[in-house]
């Protein structure tokens, strides 16, 4: 368990981290057109959601260790692994490196799906059913915006093409 201070300094990285991103590294790596008929399509759109993102996760987790209770004098937390979490984090090596030789050959929307349902049914949760439907239909929509609405080719496999 992390102490208070331990999380508030993990806190406060984390958002100099997205500051970092959003005012140095987008700017200055990230190419942008100067017109762009819709914000969306800019090169530098997405990336500056998930730095904002980045920033208020790490305000929240600064605020949430400010506002925490004092912990107790003596923590006593087992570090070790045990077997359930040992194999589960196996497994997720073992899915990762299957999205890594999958992908040339099944295609970015069929790897995503696959390995999506594969994590949700990894973590265990009581909401399988909801992990499923999303596990589908996000990647088809994901894919059907940035193919049909943002013009961007997603790479497709060699087995099954979508239109």
């Amino acid at each position: 368990m992390l102490s208070r201070r331990d999380e508030l300094l993990i806190g406060l990285g984390v958002m100099v981290i997205g500051a970092a991103v959003l005012w140095w590294i987008i700017p200055n790596y990230i190419a942008t057109p100067r017109r762009v008929p819709i914000p969306a399509l800019s090169p530098a759109f997405w990336p500056k959601i998930i730095a904002w993102t980045i920033i208020l996760c790490g305000a929240v987790l600064s605020v949430r260790a400010v506002l925490a209770p004092t912990p107790p004098d003596a923590v006593v937390d087992d570090l070790s692994v045990t077997r359930p979490e040992g194999l589960r984090l196996l497994a997720l090596g073992v899915i990762l490196l299957g999205i890594y030789f999958a992908l040339p050959i099944v295609g970015m929307v069929w790897v995503s799906m696959i390995a999506f349902a594969l994590l949700v049914l990894l973590s265990g949760g009581k909401h399988l059913i909801w992990g499923m439907i999303a596990a589908v239909v996000l990647p088809l929509l994901l894919y059907f915006f940035f193919t049909k609405v943002a013009g961007v080719a997603i790479p497709q496999g060699q087995i099954v093409r979508l239109p």
